[in-house]
């Protein structure tokens, strides 16, 4: 087999912010990957797709599979023009845009139809990253946890905090999905016509909602024990309608950061990676530090911030196509260890 793979990762993430693709280049040397991080960009959506996706949950099943083709078409051009920059490349990995995901019923469905990207970009991609792990009894999720103990193998614990926060502990290789972050906190801001709360300077204004916290802190999932993960929209809009929002801001950076914490209550201090786009905002950063006793807070390159989903799906690509296991039952509380993803050749 190969050890150097030129890929393109993809990730539709559930911030809706756009597109994030990356360029990576992994190498395989005395038996451990490593990679080189090239030219990555966010795509943001234009109008008639975002509103197509922000609804998408409400169409009817026809419907929801025209948007399926639809925005598989526009991922491919997406990454056609993206990849114009490049001689030659391996494949493509996308976890497109998460429309249902409900495990107990064995269903995953992520919008971007991986035959129409596969003949768009005329290219091997591989989707559908969650449904074998879903189908031997695991959550399909978080998938992101794989690559962390695998390319971040300094850190003891990495921490992402996009639409979802998620979280992969080294110590015993488990991970899960947190609460929801940026969903939320965006939720907020955009009350303000702002499209995130830049450096938390809304909710660095705002005071403690004990009524709104305590309605969060209420919600079953919070008390429920790993594996387990989240849908998207998780927390519904009359809740987050109950308050203030400089209010909801400063109070849910703080739920945020209490679950953190709680995340690794039972392990020893050691090093935090933090990335996804809540690592941009330094009130929240701040917050979830006070609530951390002991660990070494480690945010990286913008880069690395921005890009390390689409790194990952690249890497899961990569593994998949080698047959090799990508999704690991420890985390997703599967039956067994998978090589999980749908390969679609052009």
């Amino acid at each position: 087999m190969k050890t150097t793979y030129s890929i393109i990762g993809g990730m539709a993430g559930s911030s809706m912010d756009g597109l994030d693709l990356s360029h990576v280049i992994f190498k395989k040397e005395n038996a451990e990957w490593n990679y080189q991080l090239g030219k990555c960009e966010t795509i943001p959506y234009d109008k008639g797709i975002y509103d197509a996706l922000k609804k998408a949950e409400t169409l009817s099943q026809s419907e929801k599979e025209t948007l399926d083709v639809q925005f598989g078409a526009w991922i491919g051009e997406r990454i056609n023009e993206f990849s114009s920059d490049f001689e030659s490349i391996d494949l493509v990995g996308v976890h497109g845009h998460t429309v249902i995901h409900q495990p107990v019923n064995k269903i995953s469905w992520q919008l971007g139809r991986g035959d129409v990207i596969a003949k768009t970009i005329n290219l091997p991609t591989v989707t559908e990253f969650r449904i074998e792990d879903i189908l031997h009894g695991g959550q399909g999720a978080p998938l992101v946890p794989f690559g962390d103990f695998t390319l971040f193998r300094e850190y003891d614990a990495c921490l992402n905090l996009g639409g979802i926060a998620n979280i992969s502990v080294r110590n015993n290789q488990t991970a899960w999905d947190i609460c929801p972050c940026n969903q939320v906190l965006n939720f907020f801001a955009k009350r303000f016509g702002h499209p995130y709360d830049h450096n938390g300077e809304f909710a660095s204004q705002g005071a403690l909602d004990r009524n709104f916290y305590s309605s969060i802190s209420q919600i079953d999932y919070f008390k429920q024990p790993p594996p387990k993960s989240l849908p998207n929209n998780f927390i519904s809009t009359d809740i987050l309608g109950t308050t203030d929002p400089k209010d909801g801001l400063y109070t849910y950076c703080k739920i945020v950061s209490e679950h953190v914490a709680n995340s690794v209550s039972k392990e020893p201090p050691g090093r935090m990676l933090i990335t996804g786009g809540g690592a941009l905002n330094s009130f929240l950063i701040k917050t979830i530090k006070n609530e951390l006793n002991g660990w070494e807070i480690k945010v990286p390159e913008p880069k690395v911030i921005n890009f390390k989903e689409s790194l990952i799906f690249a890497f899961l690509a990569l593994k998949r196509v080698r047959n090799e296991i990508n999704v690991l039952a420890t985390v997703t509380g599967a039956s067994k260890d998978t090589s999980s993803g749908v390969i679609h050749l052009p």
